[in-house]
């Protein structure tokens, strides 16, 4: 077994670890910080809080982040940051959010174009200090390498190493207001996250942990949290579930992400969602591959393993993941969403020629692929 793990962010947990906040600021020596955000933050108030937990310390924000957010809002969180005496960068929000914090602090270091970034391993320079500060329950982004950009309508990322924040200040009290179509967005993003992740040729014993446990708090409270928000133990288990999904990130996702960024900027999905809707079929689809791994991961969804072979396994964990979609209102078949049959051969080439997976243990070709895609269209398992 050889393996390598690289995270030094530090995580601060828990209701009410926001007032820990000010320490964090003072430890990382920061005086000016930038808050990255969006105009819906600034509306519920959450930035004002952020703000006052921050301490004595000079703040300016930057709330032009968007859903999804373009490579036009990288440039201008860019500019904004390089523009700027700052020297920390503090993110505020959901995935989106945290993204273009994370790529301020990095862009405030290192000059250059914005779009000649775009990939992977192409800063040089360590970037400002950063704190994350997650509003949602879903992305995990305050412990990754990425930060994804949508470019002429496909969506592409910003890897590197440098962009892990310095902390991550994750508070469940912050996840309270939220919406029921984010908390289901999210907590599916969430839940896709650590099944691929566990699925991943890239895995390893600390993602499989990671994975396993972050798939059973999800699984088993995403419902509960979107029934009843204020159900103070399903959003902390929630904000964890999460948490250990950006660890599990560290394996890489499998084809489930790539066939969810074939369909969301076509059908304007929140990213959750656009995973939520193949993860059946990715689990189903990959049972036979990860064959070992399968009773763990039915015992981690509460799908009672017996004598099932992975096969059988895979399409009742699979079964399972419908309906937890049914519950949250979301489509269960591409048919359902609306994708029409005659467009299934692009969706696959786009898939395989743009978000190819060289760590996925399941090899596609052209066939293959567009087999796969007919049969979430179908609903069908095969």
């Amino acid at each position: 077994m050889t393996f390598s793990f690289y995270l030094p962010t530090k995580v601060v947990f828990g209701f009410g670890s926001l007032d820990a906040l000010s320490a964090e600021t003072k430890a990382l020596s920061a005086n000016r910080p930038l808050i990255v955000t969006d105009r819906v933050m600034i509306k519920t108030g959450i930035v004002e809080k952020v703000t006052a937990k921050l301490g004595d310390v000079r703040t300016e924000v930057f709330d032009g982040v968007e859903a999804e957010p373009k490579l036009e809002v990288a440039e201008a969180v860019a500019d904004r940051v390089r523009r700027g005496s700052f020297d920390a960068v503090v993110g505020v929000g959901g995935g989106s959010s945290m993204d273009m914090a994370k790529v301020a602090a990095a862009f405030a270091t290192n000059p250059g174009p914005v779009r000649q970034f775009v990939g992977s391993n192409l800063f040089s320079r360590r970037p400002l200090p950063s704190i994350m500060v997650p509003t949602t329950a879903g992305t995990g982004a305050e412990l990754t390498v990425t930060s994804m950009v949508t470019v002429e309508g496909h969506k592409q990322w910003i890897n590197s190493p440098l962009l892990l924040p310095s902390v991550a200040v994750v508070d469940p009290e912050l996840t309270i207001t939220m919406p029921k179509g984010v908390t289901a967005a999210t907590g599916l993003d969430a839940l896709s996250h650590n099944t691929e992740a566990y699925l991943s040729g890239e895995a390893n014993v600390i993602t499989d942990a990671a994975a396993l446990e972050g798939t059973k708090l999800v699984s088993r409270n995403l419902v509960k949290a979107y029934t009843d928000g204020n159900d103070r133990k399903a959003r902390e288990a929630m904000s964890l579930g999460a948490l250990l999904g950006g660890i599990a990130l560290h394996a890489r996702m499998v084809y489930g992400h790539s066939i969810g960024y074939t369909i969301a900027t076509r059908f304007n999905l929140p990213h959750g969602v656009s995973c939520g809707i193949p993860l059946p079929y990715i689990i189903a689809g990959y049972a036979e591959a990860v064959a070992p791994k399968m009773q763990k991961l039915a015992e981690a969804y509460g799908v009672d393993a017996g004598s099932k072979r992975p096969k059988e396994l895979g399409e009742a964990i699979a079964q399972k993941v419908k309906g937890i979609l049914a519950e949250l209102g979301v489509p269960k078949s591409l048919k359902e969403l609306g994708v029409k049959e005659a467009d299934l051969p692009n969706l696959a080439s786009e898939c395989l020629n743009m978000y190819g997976r060289g760590n996925s243990p399941v090899v596609f070709d052209a066939g293959k692929m567009n087999q796969f895609y007919n049969q979430m269209w179908r609903g069908a398992f095969e």
